[in-house]
């Protein structure tokens, strides 16, 4: 299955990424931002046991830990507890700009053109 890009998708991508791109990088990446989907594509298709579907990050740790006949002693997720590791007062005082409880930082996104 060919996977192509447009130029115009091509340049919003570059765009998303503020990057400016020439024509020839432009051709440049079709091919390429192609050959990267296609390879995830063929990923996507490689079987996986059904203990796995949708964790595929850790499949290979999983079924190592199987293998060793470890599979009760491996948790796939950290338990989730709150943690302060930084006081908020200590954290504000080395804020560069704040407005009250806030941290001021610059805009990072724009309106597109």
């Amino acid at each position: 299955m060919a996977t192509e890009f447009s130029r115009e998708t091509v340049k919003r991508i570059a765009e998303l990424g503020r990057l400016y791109l020439t024509e020839e990088e432009i051709s440049t990446y079709q091919a390429e931002l192609a050959k990267i989907l296609e390879a995830f594509n063929a990923l996507a298709q490689l079987p996986l046991p059904e203990d796995f579907a949708g964790d595929a990050r850790s499949a290979l740790v999983m079924a190592k830990a199987v293998e060793k006949a470890e599979s009760d002693s491996i948790s796939r997720l950290r338990p989730d507890e709150a943690n302060n590791s930084i006081a908020i007062q200590v954290f504000l005082n080395q804020a560069p700009e704040r407005e009250g409880v806030f941290v001021k930082v610059p805009a990072i996104l724009a309106p597109s053109t």
